[in-house]
This record gives structure tokens, C-alpha cells and sequence, in this order.
């Protein structure tokens, strides 16, 4: 998957005009190791986070994980423990397209998890459904981990179904089976799989666990993925590898800009990861979990982390015009906060890079997010939900100089100044009502190194110095965190990066 720079003049136009960026390279000449570092630094001017809220479309579902919309507008959605749905956004339910209760496992992580239609679904009406098999009881049967393609009927019921993949597990317990399936902009069908707590099976190539796989529609393995060899995955290499060494990728996405495909990771507990895939790379896991530290050359470091593990779930980079500020930003949700995070991208034109995070809105326990057909963001409250929502976000009408309360965190966060640094900085950031504010410092594997603020402000500019001088050489980043008084939603925060040089 070569890079792509298709879009990027487009996506410059798109910039939000309260968002813009001055390019600063930086040439660092190391006397030690005799080596020039270029750097490149993003620095912006000034940053003010657009205020949203959500309005809650379909209710009362039972623990829904993933959803899908359909050309005509519908969605359907997948309900853990067994039923398959299409509903309308007024909350009606269209019909029930299959039902897996009587095939499937669906305790703890298990269940019926991932959902897509095929890019030709106007003219074959097929959708791929990724979920847990077995027949009842356990654990006498046996358990797969299936792809399955039904035809949507004139009345919406699923027919013909077809097992596109289906790979046998002696033993799963209750985890590490998170995956969903995208059709990629190459018209391939990738599928992510869990471990399934075999953490060797991760840096295997004889077995799909704790991967990411790339097959063609009908689930053969196309010749171009980095380890074919005979096409039959049950011999030598699962041809279908695209991507190995992940322990519970929960949801991926390919980016509408170019062809740069990102993946959500589930830590164990010292970080959660976003990651950027490519063919044939090694994500590291078991042997690294967040940043490998010392790198290891042939293992590929995660774009971000967030440390200590919050559950990343659904990914997506948005592209259209209901959120002009979000144009070629990535968005993550998790399920333990219920947050939605911006993540600015950097490096282009592969945009394989993060260069800060601002959490946007916070809605409970969140396991999907995507692009609707009208160019509004969705995302599914649910997982462990017995109740959960779909929701669709709209940007709030309510500015930062509005005496009302409906504002997600009220402040801003500025670039560092000067970054790189030796050995002090500068830290600026704004609060527009009052918080409880705390200013903290970590390192590159997600350790907390300093806490600058911890204490209750008033609305005001406030400008803060980090002395690094007893701190090693290399990248930190730096988390505003605020909670509104009187506020039940819980904090948001904004993290930034900044490099450290000696």
C-alpha cells in the first residue's frame, strides 16, 4: 500500500481558519554522535476546540459493538449476543437480518462483533458479519472465529449465507477476540483478530491470531500480501497475513485522503495503542506493549498511546462539511471514559504521525464511531451496555464567550515554547470558566515524570515553566486536565508533544 498525497492540496483548503499552523524545520547538530537530526515541529498559533453535543437516535439496545450504515441510510447494527438489526435514525426497526443466538458464544468479549456491506452492495446486497461460532454448551464444542456473507432480501432478511472465514480456537476464555471488517480502498475485505490470550500466536505467521488479515471478498488470499506463499492457509504461511504482533485490535479504519489504514490496540496495562498499519510490519506485542523502549528495529512503534489503559474502541479520519475543524483529523473513542479524542495528524503525505490529542465530548462506554451517508459523525454507546444508544454528534451552537454551561472542558492548551528545549519551557494554556486544572508531564512509554498543576483556577491566561535539567534527552508530552464545577461529565483534557534536546 504505497503512500498516497491525492488530497492533501484538498485537505489544506479544509483547514478550520481557528486552526492554523506554522511548519518550523529544526537542524540539530549532535556532537556526540556526529549526526544532524532534522525535526519537524508543528507549532500552532492558536488552538480553540469547537463545542459539540450529541443527540441519541435508536435506543434500548441489547449491548450493541458495532455498526454500519447502508446506501439507502439505514444501519445496521450488531447486538453481542446474537441478533443482527437495521433500524432507521427515527429509532424503527427495519427488520432482523440474521439471528446467531443458537450459533454463536457471546460471554465476556465473545459474541457477534463486526459488521460491513461489500462496495458493490447496490448490486450483490452482500454484508460480512465477523462473530464467535459454537454450538451450545460450552465448552464441550468447539469455538471458530467466522466471517460470514449473507444477501439482503427485498425485505431486508439475510439469505445464502456463505463462511468467508472460519478459523478453529481450542481455547479463548473470555477475551482478546475484539475485530471488526472494512472493505480497504483496494476492494480487499480486512479483518482484525484478537489473540484470544495467546500471546505467542501474535509473532506466528503459521496462525491469523493477533493479526490483521487482508483476503478478497470470497476469503482466498490475494498473491500480493507480504507472506504468501502457497495460498492455502493451512500450510506454511496464513497467506492471509497483512499485519502481525497485536494483542486485541479492536476496530481500524482507512483514511478518505489517502490510502494510510489505523488500527485501535488494546493494552494489558500499560498502554493502549493507535497504530499505524502497513504491509507486512510488526506491531511488537508481546514483546512490547505501548512504545518499545529500547526500539527494537524490527518491531514498528504506535503512533500514540494513552497510559494507564482506557479500552480504544472505534477509529475513523473524518472528510466532509458538517465539521469543517475535523477535516483529515483522526478520532478516537474509548469504552472505559466514554470520550471521543481529535488527534491531529502530522507527516505528510502519509499522515503516520500524532502530533496532539484534544478530547471533544464524553457519552458513556463507546465501542464504533463512523461517517454517516449525511456526513455527520455517529457513534454506538454500547459493548457492555444491556441498554445502549446511537448517537449522532452536532457541533453546539454555543461559543467560548457564551455564559452557558454547554461547553466541553473550556479551555485551551498552546504549544510549548521553545520546542525543541534546553533545558526549560514555556507552557501557556486558557481557561474560560473556572476549573480544577492539573498540568502533568510524561515520558515516551506513558510514565508520569511531573505534575506542574493540581489545583482550582479561575477563568484567565496562565503561563507555567518545566526545568527539565534533571531529566534525560527525548520526547515528553504534556496533558491539561480540567473538571468543570459542578459538572457530571467527568474530565476532559488536551496532550501535546515536545521534545527535550541536550
Amino acid at each position: 500500500m504505497p503512500d498516497n498525497c491525492s488530497g492533501l492540496k484538498q485537505l489544506n483548503k479544509k483547514r478550520s481558519s481557528i486552526e492554523r499552523f506554522f511548519v518550523l524545520f529544526v537542524i540539530v547538530f549532535k556532537m556526540k554522535t556526529n549526526k544532524i537530526i532534522f525535526l519537524l515541529l508543528f507549532i500552532p498559533v492558536t488552538f480553540f476546540s469547537q463545542f459539540y453535543t450529541a443527540d441519541t437516535l435508536i435506543t434500548n439496545l441489547s449491548y450493541p459493538v458495532a455498526f454500519a450504515f447502508l446506501p439507502d441510510g439505514n444501519v445496521m447494527i450488531t447486538l453481542k449476543e446474537g441478533p443482527v438489526k437495521i433500524y432507521t435514525l427515527n429509532n424503527t426497526i427495519v427488520s432482523q437480518v440474521w439471528n446467531f443466538t443458537d450459533s454463536c458464544v457471546s460471554d465476556g468479549e465473545r459474541g457477534v462483533l463486526g459488521i460491513c456491506a461489500d462496495p458493490q452492495f447496490t448490486v450483490n446486497r452482500y454484508i460480512y458479519i465477523y462473530y464467535v461460532h459454537a454450538i451450545p454448551p460450552l465448552p464441550t464444542e468447539p469455538q471458530w472465529l467466522r466471517v460470514v456473507r449473507l444477501t439482503l432480501n427485498a425485505n431486508n432478511t439475510g439469505g445464502n449465507p456463505f463462511i468467508v472465514f472460519n478459523h478453529p480456537v481450542e481455547v479463548i476464555g473470555c477475551c482478546h477476540v475484539g475485530g471488526n471488517v472494512h472493505f480497504g480502498h483496494d476492494g480487499k475485505l480486512y479483518l482484525t483478530l484478537g489473540e484470544t490470550n495467546n500471546q505467542p500466536a501474535a509473532q506466528s505467521k503459521v496462525t491469523p491470531l493477533g493479526k490483521i488479515l487482508r483476503m478478497n471478498s470470497n476469503g482466498t488470499a490475494p498473491t500480493d500480501n507480504p507472506f504468501y506463499d502457497d495460498g492455502n492457509p493451512n500450510s506454511g504461511n496464513d497467506d492471509r497475513i497483512w499485519c502481525m504482533g497485536l494483542r486485541n485490535s479492536f476496530d481500524f479504519c482507512f483514511s478518505p485522503i489517502n490510502d494510510s489504514l489505523y488500527a485501535t490496540e488494546n493494552g494489558l496495562i500499560t498502554a493502549d495503542e493507535v497504530n499505524y498499519i502497513r504491509k507486512g510490519k510488526n506491531y511488537g506485542w508481546p514483546i512490547c506493549e505501548g512504545y518499545c523502549n529500547p526500539p527494537v528495529d524490527s518491531f514498528t512503534q504506535p503512533m500514540h498511546t494513552w497510559s494507564p489503559t482506557i479500552a480504544v474502541t472505534g477509529i475513523m479520519v473524518y472528510q466532509g462539511t458538517q465539521y469543517p475543524e475535523l477535516n483529515g483529523r483522526l478520532l478516537v473513542a474509548d469504552n472505559k471514559n466514554g470520550r471521543i479524542y481529535k488527534c491531529e495528524l502530522g507527516r505528510a503525505p502519509a499522515y503516520d504521525t500524532i502530533i496532539s490529542r484534544t478530547q471533544i465530548i464524553e457519552l458513556g462506554p463507546l465501542t464504533s464511531l463512523m461517517q454517516g451517508t449525511d456526513g455527520f459523525i455517529y457513534v454506538l454507546n454500547g459493548g457492555y451496555e444491556p441498554s445502549g444508544k446511537l448517537h449522532r454528534i452536532r457541533p453546539s451552537s454555543i461559543g467560548v464567550n457564551n455564559n452557558q454551561q454547554e461547553v466541553p472542558g473550556g479551555f485551551v492548551l498552546y504549544q510549548n515554547y521553545p520546542n525543541p528545549f534546553n533545558p526549560k519551557t514555556i507552557i501557556n494554556y486558557q481557561l474560560t470558566m473556572s476549573n480544577y486544572v492539573m498540568l502533568t508531564i510524561y515520558d515516551l512509554i506513558g510514565r508520569e515524570v511531573a505534575v506542574l498543576v493540581s489545583q482550582k483556577q479561575n477563568e484567565g491566561n496562565y503561563k507555567v515553566e518545566w526545568d527539565a535539567s534533571n531529566y534525560p534527552s527525548g520526547v515528553y508530552f504534556y496533558k491539561l486536565t480540567v473538571r468543570q464545577a459542578g459538572s457530571s461529565t467527568g474530565n476532559f483534557s488536551a496532550e501535546k508533544k515536545m521534545v527535550l534536546l541536550k
